[in-house]
């Protein structure tokens, strides 16, 4: 784990009486904030410059807490209810239908094109913000995990053979590096005997295992078929620091990866492959970043990347009320010569928000259920403690 100054401050907090729940509830209004405000910005940043008025910037919504006006006439304020934002612009309202205007700094004024420029800069601003903030880890300090046995598994090739400290220098001659490493080559030899060169106790030895052939379904719900041998990481981690250009494309890769995870898992979820059980909703997503943060800030700025392009896809979706069925009204109205009736356009606004508003309930259930929160605010250990055995947990 890396104590720095955010994991410090964790754990400092978490000694007082409920410091555990005010540390979750701060951070999470602090990632969201900045999530949120990459995207209005983005929206903000395209509507000024194809000569859009923006009346409002808003980060929260319902009863103004703060806020000030700037010189271009943009109200800057923060709402209440931190659970989302929104960018006024003049002759358009998130939530309503919008129509042709004669003002020539109105939204309903431009071009179908400049519009959807409008629209598609918020979710963009969000995956640009992965792939900057990705590309910033890189390159002032990458973590990874040492290949450093923490504990070995009873009844497992390892049992007996491998002790909790070891650290794997060697596979079959090839050089260990990082945890990943060690994972990746066991994996793809199941049944197979690999030869290990550990250290310990600052001496060398060498140990024949042959991995058992383990099948598990992802959180993707594809089937594998791997090697397991039966050790869990120590969590020790060492840091990579990669040059401004090596930082920047493993930024891009990184940030590839995480769109398509993403578009992958939505698609899996549309067509039954993954269960709706695995959704989860703002309740999930703090508890995931109190405890996220916790380790540190590469960890928290890991988790941001993740959250952002998950909101800068889903954003796009075409459904009414999301950026995405936005898109989809203007794509109509560039075919057809003409926008969608406001009355159809209000119609499909509401099912759009009802879906939405479901899908939150839903989740919001799904993450009462996952964490056990009553019992936490209540003060009460859960008496069972839901656990995932992940690969990483135990090859």
């Amino acid at each position: 784990m890396n104590h720095d100054f955010l994991a410090t401050f964790a754990t400092w907090l978490q000694q007082f009486p409920g410091g555990e729940t005010a540390f979750t509830t701060l951070i999470f209004i602090i990632v969201l904030g900045i999530l949120i405000f990459v995207h209005e910005f983005g929206h903000y940043f395209a509507a000024r410059s194809v000569g859009i008025r923006v009346t409002a910037f808003s980060i929260g919504f319902g009863k103004e807490l703060a806020g000030w006006r700037d010189r271009h006439g943009t109200r800057w304020q923060l709402g209440w209810i931190p659970l989302g934002g929104y960018v006024q612009m003049h002759g358009q309202e998130d939530g309503k239908p919008y129509e042709e205007s004669a003002d020539k700094d109105a939204f309903g004024s431009k071009s179908v094109f400049a519009r959807m420029w409008v629209i598609v800069a918020g979710p963009f601003a969000n995956l640009l913000f992965a792939f900057v903030l990705l590309s910033l880890v890189m390159l002032t300090g990458d973590h990874k995990l040492k290949p450093e046995i923490g504990d070995v598994v009873k009844d497992m090739p390892a049992y007996g053979q491998l002790q909790k400290g070891d650290l794997i220098r060697l596979i079959d001659g090839k050089p260990i590096i990082e945890w990943d490493d060690m994972q990746s080559y066991v994996e793809a030899h199941p049944g197979k005997t690999v030869q290990l060169v550990v250290e310990r106790a600052g001496a060398a030895a060498s140990i024949n295992l042959t991995p058992t052939t383990t099948t598990f379904r992802d959180l993707l719900g594809d089937m594998h078929t791997v090697g397991r041998i039966g050790i869990a990481p120590s969590y020790a981690t060492f840091v990579v620091k990669h040059a401004p250009a090596a930082a920047l494309r493993e930024g891009a890769l990184r940030t590839w990866e995480l769109i398509d995870l993403t578009l992958k898992s939505l698609g899996k979820l549309v067509i039954g492959a993954i269960s709706a059980d695995n959704l989860t909703g703002p309740l999930g997503i703090a508890n995931m970043a109190g405890q996220t943060a916790a380790n540190g800030l590469f960890a928290v700025s890991m988790f941001m990347a993740i959250i952002s392009v998950n909101l800068g896809i889903v954003n796009l979706i075409p459904l009414p009320i999301l950026d995405g069925g936005h898109l989809l009204f203007l794509a109509y109205e560039g075919l057809r010569g003409r926008p969608l009736s406001a009355r159809i356009q209000a119609a499909a606004l509401k099912v759009g928000l009802v879906f939405i508003v479901t899908l939150a309930v839903f989740a919001t259930v799904n993450d009462l259920k996952r964490i056990s929160l009553f019992s936490r605010l209540l003060g009460a250990t859960p008496a069972v403690e839901a656990k995932v055995d992940t690969p990483a947990a135990s090859k």
